[in-house]
């Protein structure tokens, strides 16, 4: 097994995962024993002595209505799946009704959610999903498709339109099998409920790789990817979740739309391009079918090392443009650079060797003109040691072009390490008054460098006292995704308007300079009035009439997207 940092045993029981905050129970950051470290770093940046102690609820402390079913509702329900596989028990209610970005998590630690799922449903094949949404579409209740409820969009909430009279989640995570391997085609198809840890175990163990790993990896299905047109780490090889997207079966309550198992084809509009991104609003996704590779011999991660966040993104857009088979190219700027460098020195002793060490590597980067405030590339190549060697060759001279220095491997594998563990530094960021958010767009290379500038000075406005840094995630020929994160102190007194500020500040400066709203999040809730001003009237009256097709009763995931 080539990718030995994929976690197969994780235990998806709803139990063990966490209500609150990310991931697993029995999973944690990896410097978790520096974090008093780490927010001392935080609070020497900020240049604060104090920070407040925020700790959560017990969700038994979170008061709920009772679920809003009548008797004869929940007896049909129950019909359809089994008494065990319907629940409306309020831990279930309260894991499903929000995703897991930092407003949704926010809002569950100060007690501020204001609706709730009435009840989760399990079904474990088409037809039960087919029941459940017809049952759903004659009673009146609002449905909301659940994958691994990794959604920071607001794509998993809990709404319904006033006129409907509950709200039920369909929770997939039971339709977790391959149905079908074809070697000859190199497709395979899946139920839509299946996390990525379970996919890459079944395919690694006959030879294969769907090659798509987003952060969520660990906590996301193939199903959501679809539904948020996601995109992997190492999509410079493998593309974006629709490029790999070969067919599907997508369950609506007015019967089943199958799309047919082909390659590329001219045969009228891509009903998969239709929906690829619809997030839930058009139907159920239950099956897919989707292109895999065999699992490559050899990988080389790497370091490439900038003088200026300009030269790496020239040197990412020359990378591509020459047509360079990177797996990965991941530009940091100089605030992303800075901090995790830091983080990267914690637990190591300091000694002698050390000291002599890290003043040689300064003096090296300083001969080539490197200095402190400097930008670092995590670089990757997935395939044959001779096409890896080539390939880094014209990478160092297309680095060399641009006043770029090779870092070496040691950072590249330690990324590899740690890759789907970041997202747990924010449970432990928000038990002591730090705010965590991300926010991603994307854009043309004409536009990229004042997109990244603006959106700073935005957000920075609204923080005064704040980290921002950024980082090129996914490049193309013609542009490039730039992913920010912010670590703010949290205003305790009301932490709900401060987020609001940050997020249409940051949304308003994006559509400014004419970037996309999202790149691989989606819509959801939380970017619905952008996405719809970017997108305008006519492209939003076709989804809707699409919807009124296929969804007559608008019971599904409504107020998303453009519902």
């Amino acid at each position: 097994m080539l990718y030995t940092e994929l976690n197969s045993k994780i235990n998806y029981d709803r139990k063990n995962l966490r209500w609150d905050a990310w991931g697993a129970s029995d999973q944690d950051f990896f410097l978790k024993n520096y974090i008093s470290d780490i927010i001392q770093l935080i609070k020497d940046e900020w240049g604060v002595s104090y920070l407040p102690d925020t700790p959560g609820i017990d969700w038994k402390d979170i008061q709920i209505k009772s679920p809003r079913f009548t008797a004869e509702q929940t007896k049909s329900l129950i019909k359809i799946v089994g008494e065990d596989r319907f629940l409306t028990d309020n831990y279930e209610r309260i894991f499903h009704s929000v995703g897991r970005s930092y407003y949704d998590v926010m809002r569950l630690r100060f007690n501020q959610l204001k609706e709730f799922t009435d009840g989760v449903i399990y079904p474990g094949s088409n037809v039960e999903v087919s029941n459940i949404l017809k049952f759903c579409r004659d009673k009146n209740i609002a449905v909301v498709p659940f994958g691994g409820g990794s959604s920071v969009v607001g794509g998993v909430e809990a709404l319904k339109l006033k006129t409907q009279k509950a709200i039920l989640t369909i929770d997939l995570s039971k339709m977790n099998s391959l149905i079908d391997i074809d070697e000859m085609s190199c497709t395979a198809t899946f139920q839509a409920g299946i996390y990525g840890p379970q996919l890459e175990k079944i395919l690694s163990e006959k030879g294969y790789t769907l090659g798509h790993f987003p952060q969520s990896f660990e906590y996301s299905t193939l199903g959501g990817w679809i539904a948020a047109r996601s995109s992997g780490q190492q999509s410079g090889k493998y593309g974006k979740i629709e490029k790999i997207l070969v067919s599907l079966r997508m369950v609506t309550p007015e019967g089943d739309l199958v799309t047919p198992r082909l390659p590329p084809y001219s045969m009228g509009p891509d009903m998969n391009q239709i929906i690829a991104g619809s997030e839930g609003l058009l139907g159920v996704i239950t099956e897919v079918t989707v292109k895999i590779h065999p699992t490559p011999p050899a990988r080389k991660y790497f370091a490439f090392v900038f003088p200026e966040f300009s030269n790496g993104v020239n040197f990412i857009r020359t990378a591509n443009r020459e047509g360079l088979r990177m797996s990965m190219m991941r530009l940091s700027d100089e605030d992303e650079t800075f901090l995790f460098s830091h983080f990267g020195s914690l637990g190591k002793p300091d000694t002698i060797f050390r000291k002599f060490k890290n003043g040689l590597k300064e003096k090296v980067l300083s001969w080539n003109g490197i200095f402190e405030r400097r930008c670092a590339l995590i670089g990757g190549i997935d395939s044959n040691p001779m096409q890896i060697g080539r390939t880094l060759d014209l990478a160092k001279k297309i680095a060399g072009q641009n006043k770029g220095f090779f870092g070496g491997t040691s950072p590249g594998k330690n990324w590899l390490k740690s890759r789907y563990n970041m997202p747990f530094l924010r449970n432990h960021f928000m038990e002591r008054g730090i705010g965590v958010d991300t926010l991603e767009t994307s854009i043309t290379y004409d536009r990229l460098l004042k997109l990244h500038e603006d959106v700073t000075v935005a957000i920075r406005k609204v923080f005064p006292v704040c980290n921002t840094m950024c980082h090129v995630s996914h490049s193309y020929p013609e542009g490039a995704s730039l992913y920010f994160t912010i670590i703010f102190p949290m205003n305790v007194k009301d932490p709900v308007s401060q987020w609001k500020s940050m997020k249409s500040a940051a949304s308003e400066a994006i559509l400014k300079v004419g970037g996309s709203i999202s790149h691989h999040h989606g819509v959801g809730v939380d970017h619905k009035d952008w996405y719809q001003r970017i997108m305008g009237e006519k492209s939003i009256e076709g989804l809707t009439a699409i919807k009124k097709t296929w969804d007559k009763k608008g019971i599904l995931n409504p107020g998303k997207l453009f519902s």
